[in-house]
């Protein structure tokens, strides 16, 4: 219990999770858009009118050529909830331009916290990147000079977003060029938004991916106003700190057996770094599925230093997500043998409140498509690493979760 308190204290903000079907509330078409209590980051749907498949995003730059926009996919968001404290900048992405790996954008638009029923600005349907930030965070993953060819002045930006109305580029005459670390991203525009309602539109932006960029382009150079910039999901490093070997992750079910942390190693991990909105669930113990992982831990945003906890130097697998999307990836049953009451998700993390029609302690059978993983615990996000007995299962028919876990699922990983 004590490994359990201790990480919950270094843990980062925290957003109580809604279901899906909370849009249920969503206001009047025409009505002024009101901020939910408490929402994922961005959830972003295919239907106007919060409807249709919807998808749940956290911190981070996602684009459609990557299936970064999941369950809803490329050209086929209509409306939008964002959380307060969020803001989420929405484009038409084209095609690159020219050899310096300038990404052109078509219509964007910036979206304050709220509820939008449609996108409008002529986007609906059209939408091919989204960018969700948070307030600016320490770091260096994308510096801006204000001189061309990486020269003049500088500024390190960490995730966040970062607007001229409010001082945040005064260090700066202007931004001429930039370089984006690894697992980064930026969008620049040359409008920001200087008000706190509705959506605004931010006039032209590009987006630039990891590597030197000498040149914003000739319709940005001198007119930058804002940057939003998206780090990955989560980051482990070998060392505490952030020191020694590090590795990114993106949204899925990460584990040592399938080599998938390679890079900072297995039973190596001693800080993570999860990302605004993100979450990920740390496991000690990767075993071929089905079975019972060794202890596991969720835990919410920020920095967490693990050393003299049960984790460090423990950690086997990783789960990576925002939140909830529609989607039949798997297929959870209310009675053993795939038989009851039965409710359909697709990637992603779902707490009690998302579990629908199956419910919350009730899943007692489950079978997941083809090339799907998922992790099942026995609590949810109420008290981050309050998770209790987790297993992980692989595709196929699952005629039972097990005794530790029969109607005592509260929070499930799945990855496509």
């Amino acid at each position: 219990m004590w490994i359990r308190r201790s990480l919950l204290a270094a843990a980062g903000t925290a957003y109580t999770l809604l279901p899906l079907t909370a849009a249920a509330g969503a206001p009047a078409p025409g009505a002024e858009p009101v901020v939910p209590d408490a929402v994922y980051p961005l959830v972003a749907y295919a239907e106007p009118d919060l409807g249709g498949a919807s998808q749940a995003f956290g911190a981070g730059v996602f684009d459609a050529d990557s299936g970064g926009l999941g369950a809803v996919g490329g050209d086929a968001v209509s409306s939008l909830r964002v959380a307060e404290g969020f803001r989420v900048l929405a484009c038409d992405r084209t095609a690159a331009q020219g050899a310096d790996a300038v990404d052109g954008l078509g219509s964007c638009r910036y979206f304050d916290a709220g509820w939008y029923d449609r996108v409008g600005g002529g986007l609906d349907d059209r939408i091919s990147l989204l960018t969700v930030v948070a307030a600016k965070e320490t770091g260096q993953g994308v510096t801006v000079y204000g001189e061309p060819a990486l020269s003049g002045g500088r500024l390190h930006l960490g995730p966040g977003r970062y607007e001229a109305a409010a001082g945040d580029l005064d260090r700066l005459d202007a931004v001429r060029s930039l370089a984006v670390a690894d697992g980064h991203q930026a969008v620049l525009c040359d409008s920001d938004r200087s008000t706190a309602t509705a959506s605004g539109n931010p006039g032209l932006c590009q987006v630039f991916g990891p590597g030197e960029h000498p040149a914003v382009g000739d319709g940005l150079d001198g007119a930058v106003s804002l940057v939003a910039v998206g780090g990955p999901a989560v980051t482990a490093t070998s060392e505490p700190g952030f020191a020694g070997a590090a590795q990114s992750f993106g949204h899925g079910v990460h584990q040592a057996s399938a080599a998938q942390l390679a890079t900072v190693g297995n039973d190596a991990i001693s800080s993570l770094h999860v990302a605004a909105g993100q979450r990920v669930l740390a496991c000690a113990d990767d075993q071929a599925a089905p079975a019972v992982p060794g202890e596991c831990t969720l835990l919410g945003s920020g920095v967490h230093e693990l050393a003299g906890t049960g984790l460090d130097d423990g950690i086997s697998l990783l789960a990576v997500s925002a939140g909830p999307s529609t989607g039949q990836v798997l297929t959870a049953y209310a009675d053993g043998g795939l038989t009851g009451s039965s409710g359909a998700f697709g990637a992603g993390m779902f707490a009690a409140a998302d579990l629908g029609t199956v419910g919350n302690d009730a899943i007692s059978s489950l079978t997941l498509a083809d090339g799907g993983r998922a992790v099942l615990c026995e609590h949810d996000a109420t008290a981050p690493g309050e998770v209790g007995a987790c297993r992980l299962f692989t595709a196929g028919d699952h005629a039972t979760v097990g005794k530790t876990l029969n109607d005592q699922t509260s929070l499930i990983f799945v990855a496509p």
